[in-house]
């Protein structure tokens, strides 16, 4: 370094010293100048230490030391080396330089600081990422199942309402051929009845007399018979004569010398003059009783009667004109009987 470049780095102390306008006050100024600058350039003791020391090892290490480096103005030479060392030891000049270390160092340190921590956080980061993208795709896959799994849904949800729109349809139309079923049912029900009323009304003339003694000698005079038993057991007036008779025959088989005789009179009023008389063949010796031709069914009707007065469910029962009547009890109103339904009605009333 030359003493003109030097002496661009004069401190204000320096600037003084080199403004003297005359000898005396040069001289003057550079022995306080020489003074204040030993003053000042003596550092604590430890920094003197470590200075010497420092210069020690570096006259050793680089052999005989250099001569010091000097400037001249306005006729005094300066050394430049203790120049600068007095002016970096003054506080002022030291504190500035310290705090702008500090200042830079201060920035350097916030900069790594700030390098290191985003560093830090992009390695924490990583990990979280990789989980997030697995997990993301976690997300779109079951997002895909999800989708999927709607569309099958939604197609079983579409295929169940077609069925459920034909199982109603198909119920519809079972309820109503269930009630068309019903409706010819009661039709049938009704043609029945309507029939076997017919068939009934067809017996209106007819009469059974049950264990009528008989022979297979008398299986030819079947009328007599019944003219007997109308006229000697029934007394009926006038008088029964075979011309009231239509037609009788015998039922079944000749048993223990008895048999069943089916008798069609000439009209219903000598059949019911008949009818009415029965009444005084009770406690008969032969036990002969007399009924009313009914069809099957009414028959059946007679029997299920006869089984509740036995178990005591009616007081009695009776058929007129082809008609099943009852009682459930001495004073109560006569019941008609039409179907086997009124007589499992009984059983419960």
């Amino acid at each position: 370094m030359s003493a003109t470049s030097e002496s661009k780095c004069q401190t204000p102390e320096s600037s003084s010293l080199l403004g003297g306008s005359n000898r005396g006050r040069s001289s003057s100024r550079k022995r306080q100048l020489s003074s204040t600058s030993e003053d000042q350039m003596k550092p604590p003791p430890t920094r003197q230490r470590s200075l010497s020391v420092q210069r020690q090892s570096k006259v050793q290490s680089s052999g005989p030391p250099s001569s010091p480096v000097t400037f001249k103005t306005h006729g005094e030479s300066f050394n430049m080396a203790k120049l600068v060392q007095t002016t970096l030891l003054k506080p002022d000049v030291f504190q500035s330089i310290v705090s702008e270390i500090k200042t830079e160092l201060i920035s350097e340190l916030k900069t790594s600081l700030k390098s290191a921590i985003t560093e830090a956080i992009q390695d924490a980061i990583k990990p979280l990422n990789a989980i997030i993208n697995q997990q993301q795709q976690k997300i779109t896959s079951l997002e895909t199942e999800n989708t999927q799994l709607k569309e099958h849904v939604d197609k079983a949800l579409s295929d169940a309402s077609e069925r459920y729109e034909k199982f109603r349809n198909l119920g519809t139309a079972i309820f109503n051929s269930m009630a068309e079923n019903k409706g010819l049912k009661e039709e049938v029900a009704t043609l029945n009845a309507d029939i076997e009323e017919l068939e009934q009304y067809g017996r209106r003339t007819s009469l059974r007399f049950h264990n009528v003694p008989l022979s297979k000698e008398d299986l030819q005079n079947t009328d007599d018979i019944i003219v007997n038993i109308a006229n000697l057991k029934l007394g009926i007036s006038p008088p029964l004569c075979v011309n009231d008779i239509n037609r009788s025959h015998i039922i079944g088989k000749i048993e223990g010398g008895k048999a069943q005789l089916i008798c069609r009179f000439r009209n219903w009023k000598i059949k019911n003059s008949i009818y009415m008389s029965k009444k005084k063949l009770k406690n008969n010796s032969a036990q002969i009783f007399i009924t009313e031709d009914l069809t099957r069914d009414r028959q059946e009707l007679i029997k299920r009667l006869n089984q509740l007065k036995k178990n005591k469910k009616i007081h009695s029962f009776w058929t007129f004109d082809g008609r099943v009547f009852t009682k459930k009890n001495s004073g109560s109103d006569k019941i008609l009987i039409k179907s086997f339904q009124d007589v499992e009605d009984l059983k419960t009333e």
